[in-house]
């Protein structure tokens, strides 16, 4: 995760995740979990920086 969120931003406001949840832990980027737990958290209007901490902890939970 050394890049920059761009793909993670991309991936949100298009909303293309993954169908079905696979539920390992932890959970894969592309989860709509994830993704769901980032909208909620305004992940959108967020820097880089808090961007990476936001998914950190949505994938941890």
């Amino acid at each position: 995760m050394g890049k920059s969120m761009t793909k993670v931003r991309k991936r949100l406001e298009s909303g293309k995740v993954k169908k079905k949840c696979c539920k390992d832990n932890p959970r894969c980027s592309s989860c709509p979990t994830v993704a769901h737990r980032l909208r909620k958290a305004g992940a959108l209007e967020l820097d880089d920086a808090a961007l990476r901490k936001a998914l950190k902890h949505a994938r941890r939970w």
